[in-house]
């Protein structure tokens, strides 16, 4: 195959603050052929898809493209070059119509400078979804009215509409695409993302499925801590070995699963379905700390945010020392004794303009107010005894909380649950891009709470913490508990071969 038939990176090396997150990492992508890229989360796969994009300079290292080479690319470069990416947010526009969200793509190419002309762009979507096999989508459909499987197949035309205009498209990168999908749904963009490359376009696809990499793919790479570890075709490759290239053996932590401390249930979900979620039956002991293992997408954030009452189930019931928890109502859940500490602490969880003390104290005011006002004297004392337990710094209850690290605010915002001593404590990637010092003291924490008696349940994609924190691991697929782990020893290898295989 000749070089204008590939896009090569060749040793690109990416620093983050001192620390290698891509070490000389060299690949490339052949046009008409599936290339997954495999790796545990933070192993640099979104980091090389960054440079691929124009969105991270490397320290060194090229790119090769049709013949030329680049030290590096700005966005705009990507975008002429034919490189096109799907991330797991398409950025879709939900209140506009199909057509419109099509347009974007193309910078509404069908258009004038001086107005913006409906039925061009209408036609132009009805073509590209047609080259597509979708023809049934309606360019004029509202977007937030299709289903989850038809916008993706939106974000996918959008994308690849080039391919209809005159513009040699070389590279489409898809991020975890079907992770929400249910799986018969998922086959029908997997099959289209076949006839893409099929037409020349190099397609990289990422995803933590084992068997969807093996059956979509025809070359995988494994990355791992940030280097290439092995590129193979899909011919010879089978799940365990592919499981074994990701995770890597010769560095596991085995760990002993104690298994549940208490014979006491405290809290219980009774066939809870909702979203991606079916019939999910569990049992949280006093005091045990239960991890939820699970691809992107296999309904483990859906069941933390259905017992904490913020996502409304379609069935079932969380049952909480016997009596039922009103289903879709957070306050209930908080009364009745549940706090969840979310995914995205900025988005959902922090007043980032606001002071440490008001983000610590704001479960538990009424410990420091009257109906009539706040007691500041008082709410800065609590808030820096919240900060001092949970070493949260540097210990200034005045400073606003968005200028805090990103691990003194995660400690403070499970602080701030740990305050009112909620009887279950949900933890949705609670050491989510913190540093390796702030990690260990968020683990510290939790089992500090544990041992005095709260049931925490953690939901992480590092199933090496997982292994190492719980006391029993139940293992989601496809929004389903798949097994359960309890009691022998378990790896992260382990985990993910349960997670990742039908």
């Amino acid at each position: 195959m000749s070089g204008n038939d590939t896009i090569e990176l060749d040793a690109i090396t990416k620093k983050f603050a001192g620390q290698t997150a891509v070490d000389s990492v060299s690949v490339a992508f052949a046009r008409g052929a599936v290339h997954a890229l495999a790796g545990m989360n933070g192993s640099g796969k979104s980091t090389l898809v960054k440079v691929l994009a124009g969105a991270h300079t490397p320290e060194s290292g090229m790119l090769r493209v049709g013949g030329a080479v680049y030290k590096s690319i700005s966005p705009r470069q990507a975008h002429d070059l034919g490189f096109r990416f799907i991330h797991q947010d398409p950025g879709l526009f939900s209140n506009q119509t199909v057509a419109d969200n099509i347009a974007a793509g193309s910078r509404f190419r069908h258009s004038s400078v001086l107005r913006v002309s409906d039925t061009r762009e209408k036609r132009a979507a009805a073509v590209a979804l047609a080259k597509l096999g979708v023809a049934h989508i309606n360019p004029e459909a509202i977007m937030r009215d299709l289903s989850p499987t038809e916008r993706t197949m939106v974000a996918i035309a959008r994308a690849v509409q080039d391919l209809w205009g005159g513009i040699d498209l070389r590279l489409l990168v898809l991020d975890e695409p079907t992770a929400s999908l249910p799986e018969n749904e998922a086959r029908q963009v997997q099959d289209m993302v076949t006839a893409i490359a099929a037409m020349g376009v190099a397609i990289v696809y990422i995803t933590h499925d084992l068997a969807t990499m093996i059956a979509l793919a025809d070359v995988v790479t494994v990355l791992r801590d940030g280097r290439r570890v092995a590129t193979r075709t899909t011919e010879d490759l089978v799940e365990h070995e592919l499981a074994t290239l990701m995770a890597g053996s010769e560095q596991q932590l085995t760990t002993t699963m104690r298994g549940p401390r208490s014979t006491e249930v405290l809290l219980e979900c009774r066939a809870l379905s909702g979203g991606r979620v079916s019939g999910i039956d569990l049992r949280l002991h006093r005091g045990e700390i239960l991890g939820l293992a699970g691809l992107l997408g296999s309904g483990r954030s859906t069941t933390l945010r259905m017992i904490a009452g913020v996502q409304q189930p379609a069935s079932g019931a969380t049952i909480m020392g016997g009596e039922a928890v009103p289903p879709g109502q957070p306050h209930a859940a908080v009364n009745r004794g549940i706090a969840l500490v979310p995914e995205d602490r900025r988005q959902h969880a922090a007043f980032s303009s606001m002071s440490m003390a008001d983000n610590i104290m704001m479960a538990s005011l009424k410990d420091v107010s009257s109906p009539a006002r706040i007691r500041q004297t008082g709410e800065r004392y609590a808030a820096k005894q919240t900060m001092a337990e949970f070493d949260v710094r540097p210990g200034d209850p005045d400073k606003p909380f968005g200028l805090f690290s990103g691990g003194n605010q995660q400690k403070a915002i499970i602080g701030r649950w740990a305050r009112i001593r909620p009887r279950v404590l949900l933890l949705d990637e609670p050491t989510q891009g913190v540093d390796v010092h702030a990690r260990a003291q968020i683990h510290a924490s939790i089992r500090r709470l544990s041992d005095a008696g709260m049931s925490v349940i953690v939901v992480s994609s590092d199933f090496g913490e997982l292994a190492e924190l719980s006391d029993r691991i139940l293992v989601f697929r496809h929004g389903r508990i798949k097994t359960e782990i309890s009691g022998g020893t378990v790896d992260e290898q382990t985990i993910l071969h349960l997670a990742g295989t039908a």
